[in-house]
């Protein structure tokens, strides 16, 4: 062999290892991916860059996680890292060209987690990513939060985090407003009984507060029974008889203090007119306040069921305590149980319980729907004079009937002695929920 036929077995053989980690690199698929992480929130930013919220409202943090590099990135599990105080409530958008390849949804408790997803790699004008939007409920404790969010992928790859959401829950009033009937039935020509309850789970003062109601067609109203709670009255305007739109004016009523938020509870009858014909009647109610809190409506809430004595509704709901007798300062247990009779499940179902005054929700002792634990998106603050559960799905039960048992603590504080009726009620999305009071109120006793 010539000096040439060498010198060109030799240039070929540098060639070939030149080329040889370029081949392996095409080979094995080594282009590595690269996140960006992005955050935003739909709550209001401040001078401050932050965005601002009152305590306890519900607000939307929207994540992004852009892949930037050449390759995939694989077995991609992203993880909200709340900061303390903050549950997650729901997912409300999803968007992107990510891939999921496993499914792995957020609990009822703790940091909501997705999994599993590829996002592929961008290629030219194309933006290639996973979009994750959702609702957290707030705390109540003023002060300043940063959400952080954790990357996990199979393959590696480099994450990049951007600005984290800064969120500063503001000393603010926050109102909660709900709704009961006392009696989930009234007879033609009786009287409807309804409980307004406005609690202010807030850090400040919600001034001027006015409660309003607007009754269905064939009721009247007739009288407040009763006003309890810790709001300062600061001018006084009470419905007219027979008005259609009761209108009571107005509070000021303190935020939360040692665990026991503000209220401002009202207590009245309505007159069921003979001719109203039998079926089941709601009404609206609203809340507003001077300044700080936006106005609040509850629509299609509080339903009674109008019939000449024997009316019934699939679903139905019950409330008692554990025990007849509570000391003062004691603590009393109280089951709800809801049945539904029907042949359709009922959707988004979310309860609300109207504790006595000087009641304060203390914890939820279990959940059980058909016999087996189920969560609760709803997460009720410590304290609450009106705690609510849900949403959630009760299955038809047809003869035998499907059942959800809710068992929960509360804590008196400042309750007077003799008997206190606690009241329930619920609401659905396809479905009206009878609600009721316990039959036999829990007596309060001085030891």
């Amino acid at each position: 062999m010539g000096p040439k036929s060498l010198r060109k077995i030799a240039n070929i053989l540098a060639a070939s290892l030149l080329l040889s980690p370029l081949v392996l690199a095409a080979c094995t698929g080594s282009e590595t991916s690269h996140l960006l992480v992005t955050q935003s929130t739909d709550a209001p930013a401040g001078a401050d860059h932050k965005s601002h919220v009152s305590p306890g409202v519900f607000t939307g943090i929207t994540l992004s996680i852009r892949n930037t590099g050449a390759g995939a990135a694989r077995g991609v599990v992203v993880e909200d890292v709340l900061p303390d105080g903050f549950h997650y409530y729901e997912l409300t958008t999803l968007g992107g060209n990510a891939i999921r390849t496993a499914t792995s949804d957020p609990g009822v408790k703790g940091n909501p987690s997705w999994g599993t997803w590829t996002i592929p790699a961008g290629t030219g004008n194309t933006v290639s990513a996973l979009v994750l939007s959702f609702k957290v409920q707030v705390p109540l404790s003023p002060g300043d939060y940063k959400n952080q969010v954790k990357i996990t992928s199979s393959i590696g790859g480099d994450v990049e985090q951007g600005d984290a959401v800064a969120l500063v829950v503001e000393p603010r009033p926050s109102l909660t407003l709900t709704a009961a009937a006392a009696a989930g039935q009234v007879t033609t020509g009786g009287m409807a009984t309804y409980v307004i309850s406005v609690a202010n789970i807030g850090s400040a003062v919600a001034k001027r507060v006015v409660v309003s109601v607007s009754l269905a067609p064939g009721f009247l109203y007739s009288a407040t029974t009763s006003y309890e709670g810790n709001g300062l009255r600061v001018a006084t305007t009470d419905p007219p008889a027979n008005s259609l739109l009761p209108l009571w004016s107005s509070w000021d009523i303190p935020g939360a203090s040692n665990g026991q938020a503000g209220l401002v509870r009202i207590t009245f009858q309505a007159r069921v007119l003979p001719a109203v014909a039998p079926g089941l009647y709601n009404l609206t109610a609203s809340v507003t306040s001077a300044a700080d809190v936006p106005p609040q409506t509850l629509g299609n809430t509080a339903p009674v069921s109008v019939g000449k004595g024997t009316a019934t509704l699939p679903i139905t709901m019950t409330v008692a305590p554990t025990a007849p007798f509570v000391a003062q300062n004691g603590t009393v247990t109280y089951i709800i149980t809801l049945e539904n009779d029907g042949n359709d499940a009922a959707q988004a179902v979310t309860i609300t319980d109207t504790l006595p005054q000087g009641f304060g929700y203390q914890g939820t002792n279990s959940i059980v729907l058909n016999g087996k634990n189920v969560g609760t998106r709803l997460q009720p603050p410590a304290g609450s004079p009106t705690p609510q559960w849900g949403p959630f799905a009760v299955p038809a039960g047809g003869f035998n009937g499907a059942t959800l048992v809710i068992t929960f603590t509360a804590k008196l504080n400042g309750a007077s002695l003799g008997p206190h009726a606690n009241v329930v009620s619920g609401n659905s999305s396809n479905a009206q929920i009878i609600g009721g009071s316990d039959p036999s109120p829990v007596i309060v006793t001085a030891s």
